[in-house]
């Protein structure tokens, strides 16, 4: 169930998915709800760990007058995010102010919308030292699964605190994240904010285990390999593009990942560039599915496309589903859920095989859809299939030694489903409450 944004903040309020927090949300969905919004905004920044949606996705509801801060390469996600996402509700480069009007050209009331309601939001970009609210911060950049994740350590008067951010060590960056670990040792904290995702957890994951298992998996395939991992997981990314260099295959991305990449590069971020040899970009038929058909005007074909996808329908290393059909042994095809219809066209032949690089399903919802996309593959003869994932997160054994290396006076779990199993860890753990504010 998605809240109404006529309500404003108010569902979200309703249901404690915001907390209620004075100068903190945006003025025109307050004014809308006769809610009186403050003259100036009570916070001074808003620290960003990662551009994953469960940590920006409220982004949306935040005054745009507050500072956020954050790395080069969330906020190029989360203007992918916006560019490219069809909701219409992320706004997390720019807000749209909602519910105003203007006085149109023929002197009447018109619905403020599109480019006219945009509002820049404000944006620090941190790479290592910065101030906010009158307090010096670091940022140090951990391993996670997607580019631009970093943790913080805030000087304040009573001394250090570390937030860790979401991280582990088994990535392509896991030394970045031991710097960090070293560095939290160094300050004395006197509190550590510590994420907990898999803290109930001893199971042992890495990223290199996962391309061996891919290239081992790849190498058997005469036919196509189909590939699921997630859209924004640029390790997961970098594991499958260099199994296709090692197999002499290219790696096929969608639009999406294709406009990504291209942001990182303006960027001078270091990942996979669209013109490389082992890389392809996928061109879906869309709408009327007219792409390539010779039967229609290339201005009724590019109608077929949002404005950002057109960049790429003549790119030297754009293919089709015909072009991945008639040569099925030289790709790696990534495809998720959402992107199984693409199957009709491709048509997999005898031979080809499907690799699941996501996390297992953990809740109904996802078993069901975890079923539908079975009942998929065995249609097209890719059931069964090979599974081989790594989380971003530490486990159990992990956390206990940054825990242990860092000593802070006070552990603060956050980001976890059992919270109880950190009082293994510590003999001063702070549980966050729904609504009671603590000092440190």
């Amino acid at each position: 169930m998605q809240p109404r944004k006529c309500n404003g903040i108010l569902d979200l309020l309703e249901f404690g998915l915001l907390p209620d927090l004075k100068g903190l949300y945006r003025c025109d969905y307050l004014s809308h709800c006769n809610l009186s919004p403050d003259p100036e905004p009570s916070f001074d920044g808003v620290l960003l760990s990662h551009a994953h949606m469960d940590h920006c996705s409220y982004i949306h509801y935040l005054r745009d007058d507050i500072p956020l801060f954050c790395t080069q390469g969330a906020k190029d996600i989360m203007q992918a995010l916006d560019e490219t996402g069809s909701t219409g509700t992320c706004e997390l480069i720019s807000l749209k102010e909602s519910f105003q009007t203007y006085v149109n050209s023929k002197g009447g009331e018109s619905k403020l919308y599109g480019e006219k309601a945009k509002k820049p939001r404000q944006y620090n970009i941190v790479e290592n030292h910065f101030t906010v609210g009158g307090l010096d911060g670091e940022a140090l950049p951990v391993s996670h699964s997607l580019e631009g994740a970093t943790a913080y350590i805030l000087h304040t008067s009573t001394g250090p605190v570390v937030y860790t951010g979401d991280f582990r060590f088994h990535g392509y960056k896991g030394d970045e994240t031991r710097r960090f670990i070293e560095r939290a040792a160094e300050v004395d904290p006197v509190a550590m904010i510590c994420e907990g995702t898999r803290v109930n957890s001893t199971q042992v994951d890495s990223e290199e285990h996962v391309k061996e298992v891919a290239k081992e998996r790849v190498e058997k395939t005469n036919g196509l390999v189909v590939v699921n991992f997630p859209v924004r997981d640029t390790d997961r990314m970098q594991s499958f593009y260099q199994v296709a260099q090692q197999t002499d295959r290219a790696l096929v991305i969608n639009l999406k990942q294709a406009y990504l990449l291209e942001l990182f590069r303006d960027s001078g971020i270091d990942t996979p560039r669209i013109d490389d040899d082992h890389i392809r970009v996928y061109i879906p038929r869309k709408t009327w599915g007219v792409y390539k058909d010779d039967r229609f005007s290339e201005k009724i074909q590019l109608q077929d496309y949002d404005y950002w996808e057109r960049e790429f329908l003549d790119h030297d290393n754009a293919v089709t589903a015909k072009n991945i059909s008639e040569n099925q042994d030289q790709y790696i095809f990534r495809c998720d859920f959402f992107e199984l219809k693409e199957l009709i066209d491709v048509k997999p032949e005898a031979g080809s095989s499907y690799i699941r690089s996501v996390c297992e399903p953990f809740d109904l919802e996802m078993e069901l859809d975890l079923k539908k996309v079975e009942n998929w593959l065995a249609h097209f003869g890719l059931y069964p299939y090979t599974h081989i994932h790594a989380s971003g997160h530490l486990n159990y054994d992990e956390i206990k030694d940054v825990v242990q290396t860092v000593q802070p006076d006070a552990l603060i779990p956050v980001h976890t489903q059992h919270p109880e199993v950190f009082k293994n860890l510590h003999d001063n753990v702070i549980f966050p409450e729904r609504g009671i504010s603590f000092e440190i």
